[in-house]
């Protein structure tokens, strides 16, 4: 899943080896900002991509921050032209 907000850019992946940790993708300023910078590692050099693993009740806590922190007043002239669920089905 990929995240853009106000706090960066960031990319949540479940691992593979613990389906209840997620690892946290994004720029270094951007994690140590939100987390503690011992936790974060260099997963890329060239693009400059560090990581952190959370538990799913972090990654949580993390989310709903980002959500918290919506500036909802740019939204103002937002429309949605057609829903999205008109020929979906419900169960």
């Amino acid at each position: 899943m990929k995240i853009s907000s106000l706090q960066g850019d960031f990319k949540i992946i479940q691992t593979i080896k613990n389906q209840d940790e997620l690892l946290v993708l994004g720029a270094w300023k951007d994690l140590v900002r939100l987390f503690d910078s011992n936790r974060t590692f260099l997963v890329n050099k060239n693009e400059s991509l560090f990581g952190i693993y959370l538990c799913k009740q972090e990654c949580a806590e993390f989310m709903n921050k980002i959500i918290q922190e919506i500036d909802y007043h740019e939204w103002e002239d937002f429309k949605i032209e057609k829903p999205t669920y008109q020929n979906q089905f419900q169960a």
